[in-house]
């Protein structure tokens, strides 16, 4: 247990819990690994060497772009 913990908050980057309730928590966590999956999908489907600190801070950097671009900066080609 102390090992899926350690690996949640080196992973999933929840710094707090924005609720106090149960759901909440379950809520955030669900949320959360959601995310590290999308990511990791990302990765994968374009076979990049990009980490995944290195794919994240790329989809937080320009959420409003077109998904094409996204799929060429994880990949590392070079965008037009």
């Amino acid at each position: 247990i102390e090992l899926f913990f350690k690996w949640m908050k080196q992973h999933l980057n929840i710094k707090k819990f924005y609720g106090q309730s149960e759901q909440a928590v379950h809520n955030q966590v669900y949320i959360a690994m959601i995310v590290y999956c999308l990511n990791l999908l990302a990765q994968l489907g374009t076979n990049s060497s990009r980490t995944y600190l290195q794919i994240s801070r790329l989809l937080k950097a320009a959420p409003w772009k077109s998904a094409h671009i996204w799929i060429r900066k994880i990949a590392g080609r070079a965008v037009r």
